[in-house]
């Protein structure tokens, strides 16, 4: 990366983004691509770009690839990123979007499909794209997992780490393989605690929204499995009975939501959620003790979007 210079990678990936949305301008229409422009220009501001993300983790190993090929990457994983949202709210009809389904169906899987063989071309010349084609299998995979997911007073906490949190996992991994494809250890362990530390963070954000999905579908996110555990202990009846009926009128939503918080279980997944961030930072510092600039940059970084 050029003089290492973390302001100039912010300034030439903001430059590169706007030049990349206004040609996808002309392809797709105003309303999905205003939507699209939004959320990537929110993305690179204030939450979590994974493609900066990537973009810092490249300077932690020496590759012959352009600087200039590095950005186009990073926009592709970020337009990515929120392209997955998009289709994870249409499946929990989460979708607030003023366009109909279909449209931002349509619009959504042709732009992801074209995003995805881009990467493929980006990266040909210096990855096992085959790799590539795994952490798609597994994201997909973990949609359908999370898609037919459904409370009962009997879920586990097991079950939330070894089935939920594949489709939140393998994009994490994705981006952290096309950085560091020789460290298996960052685009496992580190891309493993990272994404568990950021979806544990969403679980705990959207548990107490009775118009997500999360309630509304009595889905198997760690807070709700907890306060299952939690209303067992204080013998609250009305909670669990509302769970194995599985009654979505506002009332009970709202009944849950209020016992949720009450009981600790958003603070049990928040305490969580630092735990597996503070060992995905372990894990980065002891990979790479010896660059610690970078290494440093990454983690306030990640510091300021957590």
């Amino acid at each position: 990366m050029i003089d290492n210079d973390i302001s100039y990678l912010q300034k030439a990936y903001q430059r590169d983004l706007f030049f990349y949305l206004s040609k996808q301008q002309k392809k797709f229409p105003l309303v999905f691509m205003n939507l699209l422009k939004q959320d990537l220009i929110q993305t690179s501001e204030n939450r979590l770009s994974i493609g900066m993300l990537y973009l810092l983790l490249t300077l932690l190993q020496k590759q012959k690839v352009p600087d200039s090929i590095k950005i186009q990457i990073g926009i592709r994983l970020d337009v990515l990123s929120v392209l997955c949202d998009y289709l994870d709210d249409i499946v929990d009809e989460d979708s607030s979007i003023h366009l109909s389904i279909n449209e931002l169906l349509v619009n959504t899987l042709s732009l992801l499909f074209s995003t995805i063989k881009e990467l493929y071309e980006q990266t040909s010349n210096f990855l096992d794209t085959s790799k590539l084609t795994d952490f798609f299998a597994e994201a997909i995979n973990g949609e359908r997992l999370d898609f037919y997911s459904v409370l009962s007073k009997k879920t586990k906490v097991k079950s939330y780490f070894s089935n939920m949190l594949k489709k939140s996992i393998p994009l994490m991994q994705l981006v952290c393989y096309i950085a560091c494809p020789t460290e298996e250890i960052i685009w496992k362990n580190f891309a493993q605690c990272l994404a568990t530390a950021f979806q544990l963070q969403n679980d705990a954000a959207d548990i107490m929204d009775i118009s997500k999905s999360d309630l509304r579908f009595f889905k198997e996110t760690l807070p709700f499995i907890k306060s299952i555990e939690y209303a067992k202990k204080d013998k609250e009846m009305k909670f669990l009975d509302i769970v194995e009926r599985k009654l979505s009128d506002d009332s009970s939503l709202n009944y849950l939501a209020a016992y949720i918080k009450k009981c600790g279980a958003v603070e049990y997944s928040l305490r969580a959620s630092v735990l597996y961030t503070e060992k995905a930072f372990q894990v980065l510092k002891e990979q790479y003790s010896n660059q610690n600039e970078p290494v440093e940059w990454i983690l306030n970084y990640l510091k300021g979007v957590i």
